[in-house]
């Protein structure tokens, strides 16, 4: 389970292509009720602690899948 002040490592990737096109790190700033509030990003996002995965200690990875390219 995640704590606060863990990293989380994101990596944003395009359905159906092969590898992220982005990627960067957030700190949980939350934990509650299955729902991890990462900060570091133009606003705090909400990520569900069932979609991290445990790179190391104190450290996540998060592989987000999005429908076009911002």
């Amino acid at each position: 389970m995640p704590q606060v002040n863990d990293t989380v490592h994101i990596r944003f990737s395009l359905r159906g292509l092969g590898g992220p096109f982005w990627q960067t790190n957030a700190t949980v700033a939350s934990v509650s009720q299955g729902v991890a509030l990462l900060d570091g990003l133009d606003r705090q996002v909400p990520a569900a602690v069932s979609e991290l995965k445990r790179a190391g200690a104190n450290r996540w990875t998060l592989d987000w899948e999005v429908r076009s390219r911002p």
